[in-house]
C-alpha cells in the first residue's frame, strides 16, 4: 500500500508524543526500554529521539551504571528546564503567583497584597504584569522560555471575547480583558478560569480527588461557589457558568404581581457572609452568645475566626447556627449527588477550619437523605493551594501539547 505523507507524518507526531511523554513520566530510561515499553521498532525510537534531542527537550545523561554484560545503554531525560509555566489565583486579596518547570515542580512564588474592596480597577494589573516579571527575573526564567499562564478568578467570562459576563471582584469588568491585558505583556498562551473550577482541578489531579473520575468540589468562604469534573474533565457548561449553586433559586417572595420573581439565592443562607451578618443582626437584637468575647466585645469586628472559636469551645448559639448552616448545605449536596450520581464531594474554603463539627452531621445526614446511602463527603486536602496547583496542571498541560507543535 502506497503511504500517503500526511499519514506518515501523523504517525511520526504520534510516536513522539509518545516518546517524549514516556521519557517525561519514567526517566531516565533506555532506547531499549522506551522501544520494549512502547511496543515501537529500534529504528523508530531511535530517529524520533534523535529529533527530540535535536529540538532540545530530551537529553542524554549518561550511561546506566547497573551492571551488565554488555555496553551500558544510554539513559535519556526530559530537559524539565526546557521551558516553565505560571499559575495566578486572584480569588483572595493575597494573590498567589507561582512558576514551575515542565515536570511541575515549583520554582518561584510570589504574591501581590489587593484589598477585596474596594473593587479592582484594571490599573492593578499593572502591579500584577510588574510582580509577575520579578518572579521571572528572581527565577531567571526568560520570557521567551514562558510556555503557558493560567489564571483563575472570581466571576463568570466570555472565552469567546475574554470579557467577563459577571466580575464581583472587578470595577470596569465590563471593559476589562485579563487575557488580553497578561498576553500582550508576556507574548505567550493564556488561559483564565474561573477560580473554583481550578480549585476542582487541582483536587481531581493531586488532592482528595485522584483516582476519582467524578467528583464536586464546593467552596464555602465568604461566597459559595461549586465546580464539577466529569469522566476526569473539567466541565464548565455551556455558558462556563456550570457550578454556579450561589445563584441557586430558593425561593420568590410571595407577591400579586407575578412579573415580580426578585429571587432569594443560595448565597443568601449558607455563604459565611450571609452567616456572619445573621450573627451580628441577631446580637444586635439581643441574643446572648460568647462569640464576643473573641472580638473585643465589638459586634462590627466579629469575622470567621471568632465564630470558630466559640464553636470550638461549645457557644450554644454558635453551635446552633453551624447546625443550621449543615441542614441548609445537606440539601444542596444530596441534591447535587443525586443528579450527577457523583463519587465524592470535595468540601473546601474557609468553613472546614469547623473541622468535624461540620463535617460529621453533614456526611450523616446527606446520606439519610439520599436513597443510595454512601456519598462520599471530605474536606479539601490542599486547601488554598488548590486553585494554583489546578492552574499549573491546565497550564502544563497546555504547554506539554504544545511542544511538539513548535517542533514542527
Amino acid at each position: 500500500m502506497k503511504q500517503v505523507p500526511g499519514n506518515q507524518k501523523l504517525i511520526r507526531s504520534t510516536n513522539q508524543r509518545l516518546i517524549l511523554d514516556t521519557v517525561r513520566q519514567s526517566g531516565p530510561i533506555s532506547r531499549a526500554d522506551l522501544a520494549k515499553t512502547l511496543k515501537l521498532s529500534a529504528p523508530s525510537v531511535s530517529s524520533n529521539v534523535e529529533s527530540l534531542i535535536a529540538f532540545g527537550v530530551i537529553r542524554e545523561i549518561g550511561m546506566n551504571d547497573v551492571p551488565s554484560l554488555g555496553r551500558p545503554p544510554m539513559l535519556l531525560d526530559f530537559d524539565h528546564d526546557y521551558g516553565a509555566v505560571m499559575a495566578i489565583d486572584m480569588a483572595s486579596e493575597n494573590i498567589k503567583i507561582v512558576v514551575a518547570n515542565l515536570i511541575g515542580t515549583i520554582i518561584g512564588e510570589a504574591t501581590l497584597m489587593v484589598p477585596l474592596n474596594p473593587k479592582i480597577k484594571s490599573d492593578m494589573f499593572e502591579s500584577l504584569t510588574d510582580k509577575m516579571r520579578q518572579l521571572l527575573e528572581n527565577c531567571q526564567i526568560s520570557t521567551d522560555k514562558l510556555k503557558a499562564i493560567c489564571i483563575g478568578t472570581p466571576g463568570i467570562l466570555n472565552k469567546e471575547t475574554g470579557y467577563f459576563k459577571i466580575a464581583s471582584r472587578f470595577e470596569e469588568w465590563e471593559t476589562l480583558n485579563v487575557h488580553d491585558l497578561i498576553e500582550k505583556k508576556f507574548n505567550t498562551k493564556v488561559m483564565v478560569f474561573n477560580d473554583i473550577n481550578l480549585v476542582a482541578v487541582g483536587e481531581s489531579s493531586l488532592g482528595a480527588g485522584r483516582g476519582y473520575k467524578n467528583l464536586v468540589s464546593i467552596n464555602i468562604d465568604i461566597g459559595i461557589g461549586a465546580a464539577i469534573i466529569i469522566d476526569g474533565k473539567l466541565y464548565e457548561g455551556n455558558r462556563l457558568a456550570a457550578g454556579e449553586v450561589g445563584y441557586w433559586i430558593q425561593g420568590i417572595p410571595h407577591a400579586e404581581d407575578m412579573d415580580d420573581l426578585t429571587p432569594y439565592y443560595l448565597d443568601t443562607h449558607i455563604s459565611l457572609f450571609a452567616l456572619l451578618a445573621t450573627i451580628k443582626k441577631e446580637l444586635r437584637e439581643g441574643q446572648a452568645s460568647s462569640i464576643v468575647d473573641y472580638c473585643g466585645n465589638d459586634i462590627d469586628r466579629i469575622d470567621f475566626n471568632a465564630f470558630r472559636m466559640a464553636v470550638a469551645n461549645g457557644d450554644p448559639y454558635c453551635l446552633n447556627k453551624t447546625r443550621e448552616l449543615v441542614r441548609h448545605l445537606a440539601v444542596v449536596l444530596a441534591n447535587i449527588g443525586l443528579l450527577l450520581d457523583l463519587e465524592i464531594i470535595i468540601i473546601g474554603g474557609e468553613a472546614t477550619q469547623l473541622g468535624d463539627v461540620l463535617l460529621d452531621p453533614l456526611r450523616g445526614m446527606v446520606n439519610r437523605m439520599t436513597p443510595l446511602n454512601d456519598t462520599t463527603i471530605v474536606y479539601s486536602e490542599l486547601g488554598e493551594k488548590s486553585g494554583i496547583y489546578g492552574g499549573l496542571t491546565l497550564a502544563l498541560e497546555d504547554a506539554m501539547e504544545n511542544i511538539l507543535i513548535e517542533a514542527e
